[in-house]
């Protein structure tokens, strides 16, 4: 089987698309799956792949790529490559990793803020906030998506539970991004130096801002001054800095920057609890994945697929809800036997999510499309 992934984005570039995308082909390339990448992403050097990564082709290369392949796999609901994949009739499966067939701006957060999940308010929310030609333009290229995703697409796929309820499609199947998380199993170590931390990337929607405001309350009840760690960069670190200062709790938070490779690993291995406080509802969420294969006691929100990710294996809190997460953070400090048995199920949950299972559901249901067509 030939197949051909569209990866928008992809390495150099640093993301969770990225290292999905990585992770499939790497997965397709191990069992034998004859794969080649397409992406947007520049390169300024070429490296090594055991499978051919092509950047930004032109029409001609995609037509000669689209003639090469058995099915077309795009990791998001994009409507690049197209027309020439309607036109060329080979099947092609969308992954979607965010909301791209229902709001306009294909997040449901814009400047800060929540916004419509749903097609007809997104268009009236972006046509009063930047115009209604432009919200007419940009509608219009919704009702696209959901018109391929609806009526072009082979397969849909959602990534979790949570969004194959939040975005019913027809001909869609639920498997789970694989994400390499064995790597984490390194960081599940005994000597901590920090009670709580935060992985990730600091900005708005990440709800970082309202850990800080948690663990500041929680800094003026508890008498063992715990310490926060925030491993991550990010836009909103300078807004995020002030706020330390402003509640004066500088002394025990400490940003240590983007972190990879066994310098991330030590760094996580150094937090006691983690706490992954996205406000907007994130479609999955590696990250809870990863720390779950750390073994560590965890907190996250309630909305969106992180709780679904990590079940009985942790502890939830309203988004947005520093008052409720303080009591959550506060619980777990006090309550050692508790963060054991959270511990113990992390480990037991990762099991459940090492990518092997997912790419194998992929290649299945990639080799059913191919021998349908």
């Amino acid at each position: 089987m030939k197949v051909l992934l569209y990866s928008h984005v992809f390495h150099p570039s640093v993301g969770g698309v990225e290292t999905v995308s990585r992770a499939l082909v790497e997965g397709f390339v191990a069992r034998g799956v004859d794969c080649k990448v397409v992406t947007q992403t520049a390169a300024k050097e070429a490296e090594a792949f055991p499978f051919e990564v092509i950047r930004q082709p032109s029409g001609r290369r995609v037509r000669e790529l689209l003639r090469w392949a058995d099915v077309v796999l795009f990791n998001g609901a994009s409507l690049a490559l197209q027309p020439w994949v309607l036109l060329s009739r080979k099947p092609f499966v969308w992954v979607h990793v965010g909301y791209q067939a229902a709001c306009i701006d294909g997040a449901g957060w814009v400047d800060g803020k929540p916004s419509p999940l749903a097609p007809f308010p997104s268009f009236l929310f972006h046509a009063r906030r930047s115009g209604y030609a432009n919200g007419v333009k940009e509608g219009m290229k919704l009702l696209l998506r959901r018109g391929v995703a609806k009526f072009g697409v082979t397969r849909n796929v959602a990534i979790t539970e949570w969004m194959n309820q939040a975005l019913p499609l027809p001909r869609q199947v639920q498997i789970y991004n694989p994400f390499p998380i064995e790597r984490f199993r390194a960081a599940d170590r005994e000597n901590t130096e920090y009670e709580f931390f935060y992985m990730g990337r600091l900005v708005q929607e990440k709800g970082v801002d309202v850990l800080i405001r948690a663990f500041a309350k929680l800094l003026q009840r508890h008498p063992g001054r715990p310490r926060l760690l925030l491993i991550g960069d990010g836009g909103a670190r300078p807004e995020l800095e002030r706020l330390v200062a402003a509640l004066g709790v500088a002394h025990a938070v400490r940003f240590v920057g983007a972190q990879s490779g066994e310098g991330l690993v030590d760094w996580v291995a150094k937090g006691l609890i983690g706490v992954i406080p996205s406000v907007w509802y994130e479609p999955m969420g590696g990250v809870a994945i990863e720390l779950l294969a750390a073994g560590k006691s965890l907190i996250v929100s309630a909305q969106g697929g992180l709780a679904e990710c990590v079940g009985d294996a942790g502890l939830t809190f309203p988004n947005g809800d520093d008052e409720a997460l303080a009591a959550q953070m506060q619980r777990l400090l006090d309550d050692p036997a508790l963060r054991a048995t959270q511990a113990e199920k992390a480990r037991e949950r990762a099991g459940s999510f090492m990518p092997g299972r997912f790419v194998g559901q992929y290649i299945e249901m990639l080799e059913g499309i191919a021998r349908q067509r």
